[in-house]
């Protein structure tokens, strides 16, 4: 069976906040009912990345919202890494930096999982496939305690994954801290210890105090490392690298923390809208996150994640800029240009019924 996928396709479109309000209204009044509260998602960028979803996007999907009788709130999680984001504090400012507030945007800003990034609902995972080893997610407070959720998501590439869609805004923007470590467990770094000089760049990166310099060498304390990587960006030498088939198992973590967060919604209370414009190599974690690397394609739309993932990975192979790469070669590219394969995360997802790969492109 094939998942409808809408397209708003910006070529051939004059303005799109109009598009946004006539094509993705449907989507937005099947999944929300009067009197819900609505959480609508959506990464507000990291301090100097200028990539992320602008907010007058976000406000016309807030009025949708309200349209259809929802009462939203726009709102992301805290950051495993310590940047500008890494507190909700923090991210207010953050926000307010990138031009989002209550008045931009129309609805209450709140970051879900509280002050520190702990505040959270444990969901077990009720069956893990592809060596899965993760029992249970925290899913972040205030989105867990919502009765329907809009999944706006800024189409991507990323580091770990490949490709950063839906799914992985699922997994890694719904979810606290301790849950965004657990799933990056699987990137936890390995020390080259003939490269590492003891200079301490790493005991300074660390925001968890979980490395130590003993005998002139990285060591961690495990019992506190949270697996942000922190220290792998800030090693001068070269000396900490991802341990072997790290990429796989993070995406596989990515996969069933997704389902988790799903699970915590009735059926039908999640609409997915990707937008496929500012694609850069890199997340929107990263400042700077790269130059985009084709010209903007539009926006999907629909209620299947890995749907709208598979949809969006496809239309990015096939724009026009990739063509100077032979047919054969047009596959994945994100993921070809991050080391890593983009469908692993699709295709566990698809095991786990979050969704289907089969779609139909429905041109609007």
């Amino acid at each position: 069976m094939n998942s409808e996928i809408i397209f708003f396709d910006y070529s051939k479109q004059n303005s799109i906040l109009d598009g946004i309000r006539e094509r993705f209204k449907s989507i937005i009044e099947a999944s929300v009912s009067q009197g819900d509260r609505v959480a609508v998602k959506v990464h507000m960028g990291e301090y100097g990345n200028l990539t992320y979803i602008r907010p007058p996007f976000v406000r016309e999907f807030v009025e949708l919202v309200k349209a259809a009788g929802g009462r939203p709130f726009v709102t992301d999680t805290t950051t495993l890494y310590p940047k500008n984001r890494f507190t909700s504090e923090q991210y207010l400012k953050t926000a307010v930096y990138n031009g989002f507030t209550g008045e931009s945007v129309g609805a209450p800003i709140v970051i879900a999982d509280g002050l520190m990034g702990h505040d959270g609902v444990d969901q077990r995972l009720r069956n893990t496939i592809d060596g899965c080893e993760i029992s249970r997610i925290k899913v972040a407070g205030r989105i867990a305690d919502s009765d329907s959720m809009i999944v706006l998501t800024h189409a991507k590439g990323h580091m770990l994954s490949g490709f950063g869609g839906s799914i992985k805004n699922l997994a890694m923007g719904c979810t606290t801290k301790g849950a965004k470590a657990v799933q990056h467990r699987a990137n936890r770094v390995v020390l080259s210890a003939d490269r590492c000089n003891g200079c301490g760049r790493c005991v300074e990166a660390c925001p968890f105090d979980a490395i130590r310099i003993r005998r002139g060498k990285h060591t961690k304390v495990l019992s506190r490392c949270m697996s942000c990587i922190s220290c792998y960006f800030e090693c001068p030498e070269g000396a900490l690298h991802l341990p072997k088939g790290a990429k796989t198992r993070f995406q596989v973590n990515l996969a069933h923390a997704a389902k988790a967060v799903t699970a915590r919604f009735r059926e039908g209370k999640i609409a997915y809208i990707n937008f496929l414009q500012d694609i850069t190599r890199f997340c929107d974690c990263a400042t700077p996150s790269g130059n985009p690397l084709l010209h903007d394609i539009g926006i999907l739309g629909g209620t299947d994640p890995v749907a709208i993932d598979k949809a969006s990975i496809d239309l990015i192979d096939n724009a026009p800029t990739y063509q100077k790469y032979p047919k054969r070669n047009r596959r994945d590219i994100l993921g070809i240009l991050n080391g890593t394969s983009s469908l692993i995360h699709i295709r566990t997802a698809q095991r786990l019924e979050l969704g289907s790969m089969n779609y139909k492109l429905v041109k609007t």
